[in-house]
């Protein structure tokens, strides 16, 4: 059995260092392509991201921009075929950062691996088919990948209507747990300083610093949502 098992591993390694692939840039690829390994890609189902030192491809941080994931394992400088979850007509195989149930939202995470927590900086990779416990393959669909982990939702400019410090607008569809951004776009006195928040679902809530001035005062505001 051992003598079967370097037979084979040396006939990869030989396959690997003869074979010469033919992607080319004007060229189309349907769901895969076959890139070089800008370092050791120990195992499948590694989220990957662009080494642009090298104009190839490595295992992805939680902040880098991803493109693919590993089909299977390689060293450096080797070919290795890389999945295009964006493109490709099927599920993909991911690798857990952490526990996840079914239907979580993932994210990419250190190691090339994902998670249901989207870290600062963090991008989309789609949605847990199945639950899975840290360190295990986890079955994703993948929505969005490489979408931003944050994006905004929505956002404009809040003429005040009374002459108090404090005021609140609807905006339909938001959430309690949306962040809100917001400053003082035109003031009529010394109203310089704006905070806001979710007050509830479908209502923001500014607090100026001082009385608002009706129509005058207005305010920029923005939602980021977690995608």
């Amino acid at each position: 059995m051992n003598m079967i098992k370097s037979a084979a591993a040396a006939l990869k390694a030989a396959f690997k260092s003869r074979c010469t692939f033919s992607n080319i840039a004007e060229g189309t690829h349907a769901g895969s392509i076959t890139m070089t390994a800008g370092a050791e890609i120990d195992s499948s189902g590694l989220v990957l991201c662009a080494d642009a030192s090298s104009g190839s491809v490595k295992i992805a941080g939680a902040a880098d921009l991803p493109i693919g994931v590993s089909a299977d394992e390689s060293q450096m400088g080797e070919a290795l075929a890389v999945i295009l979850p964006g493109c490709a007509e099927s599920t993909i195989m991911c690798i857990s950062a952490s526990e996840i149930n079914t239907g979580d939202t993932l994210y990419t995470a250190a190691g090339g691996k994902v998670s249901a927590i989207a870290a600062d900086g963090a991008f989309k990779v789609g949605r847990a088919l199945c639950a899975a416990s840290s360190g295990s393959r986890v079955e994703v669909d993948p929505q969005g990948f490489g979408e931003r982990a944050w994006q905004v939702y929505a956002c404009g400019v809040y003429a005040w209507q009374g002459s108090e410090s404090s005021e609140s607008m609807p905006c339909a569809g938001t959430k309690t747990d949306d962040i809100v951004f917001a400053c003082v776009q035109n003031s009529a006195a010394s109203e310089s300083v704006v905070n806001a928040a979710v007050l509830a679902e479908d209502t923001i809530g500014f607090k100026l610093s001082s009385a608002g001035t009706p129509s005058t005062t207005k305010i920029a505001w923005m939602i980021i949502r977690k995608n």
